[in-house]
C-alpha cells in the first residue's frame, strides 16, 4: 500500500534541516531521520510505519536544497528560497524562516492543519522538533498527496535526529 501521508512532514523537515547560523564556506549541511506512525481513516490504516532520511544544503545565496528518501515516496529532491513569502504547495502551502541565529522553522499548511518543523544547530550540535496542529474548529489532520486526500489523526513521531556535517 502506498499511502502519501507523511511525505509532507519530510518536505517541511528538509526545509528546516538546512542549517541555520553562520557557514565557514559557501554552505551549511545537516542530515536527518525520522520515523513515524500514521492512523487514517481516509484511507483505513492503523500505525502505518514511515521512514524518511536525507540530507539538506543551505547556500549563502540563501538557497536551500533538500534530498530525500522515504518509505512513502522514494527519492525527492526540493528546492526553496529562503525567507520567500509562503509558496504554492500541493493541496496548501510551504514556507521557510529564521528565528534566530542559529535556528529555522518551516511550516506545511493544509486546510486543516499546520507541519511546523523546527531545527536549531550550534557548531556540530542538532536539535530538531516536529510539531502538528490543527486549525480552529477542526478536528482531524488532512495531508494531500499525488495519491489523493488522506484523513488522519495526528501523526505520531517516534524518532527524529539530525546532525551538522
Amino acid at each position: 500500500m502506498r499511502i502519501r501521508i507523511i511525505w509532507t512532514i519530510a518536505a517541511t523537515l528538509l526545509l528546516t534541516t538546512t542549517g541555520p547560523g553562520e557557514a565557514a564556506g559557501t554552505q551549511v549541511r545537516a542530515r536527518f531521520a525520522f520515523d513515524a506512525l500514521a492512523t487514517c481513516t481516509q484511507p483505513p490504516v492503523q500505525a502505518f510505519p514511515v521512514h524518511a532520511e536525507g540530507t539538506a544544503m543551505l547556500s549563502v545565496d540563501r538557497t536551500a536544497t533538500l534530498e530525500m528518501d522515504s518509505s512513502i515516496q522514494g527519492r525527492e529532491t526540493y528546492t526553496a528560497k529562503l525567507g520567500a513569502k509562503p509558496t504554492e504547495a500541493l493541496g496548501g502551502s510551504a514556507s521557510l524562516r529564521v528565528l534566530g541565529k542559529h535556528t529555522l522553522r518551516a511550516v506545511r499548511e493544509y486546510p486543516n492543519n499546520l507541519i511546523i518543523a523546527t531545527m536549531t544547530l550550534v557548531g556540530k550540535s542538532c536539535r530538531l522538533r516536529i510539531d502538528h496542529r490543527l486549525k480552529p474548529g477542526k478536528r482531524q489532520y488532512t495531508f494531500t498527496g499525488s495519491a489523493g486526500v488522506a484523513v488522519c489523526s495526528k501523526p505520531r513521531m517516534t524518532h527524529t535526529e539530525c546532525t551538522a556535517f
